[in-house]
């Protein structure tokens, strides 16, 4: 099981963060192992439930992600399901008319990708592509 753990201020409002976030297409603009993001469908309760592809360390990895929470401008929480199991959630909180965001991923990787001698590589890639998601989420929102 990995943990990332990412916290930044964004020039936008936590309504415009989360409208951001909250169209699942949006994430192949921030984060930069994600390949793709198809089969879009609405749930009951407002949010959506996604097909993504993702590249790691070579490997392309296949999966669903669906919104489990949701408060519109303060909390997105997914779960992956497939090839990464696990969760992301967003936190946002208002701070003078930006945004104060909270971003944290519990994810475990299939054998096929971490090997017990990968294993520290792909952990600190992760924190890379968490860290990278964060800061292109500020820039793509402020410019």
């Amino acid at each position: 099981m990995f943990t990332v753990e990412q916290q930044i201020r964004v020039a936008a409002t936590p309504a415009e963060v989360f409208a951001f976030i909250d169209t699942p297409r949006n994430h192949v603009k921030i984060t930069p192992g994600l390949i793709d993001v198809t089969n879009v469908k609405a749930l009951p309760d407002g949010g959506k439930r996604a097909e993504y592809q993702y590249k790691l360390a070579g490997v392309t990895l296949v999966g669903t992600v669906e919104d489990t929470k949701r408060s519109p401008e303060s909390e997105l929480v997914q779960e992956l399901s497939g090839a990464i199991e696990g969760t992301i959630s967003y936190q946002l909180a208002a701070d003078n008319g930006a945004t104060k965001l909270q971003y944290d991923a519990e994810y475990d990787l299939p054998d096929t990708v971490i090997e017990s001698v990968l294993a520290p590589i792909a952990e600190a890639y992760n924190r890379r592509e968490a860290e990278a998601t964060v800061k292109n989420l500020k820039l793509f929102l402020e410019h």
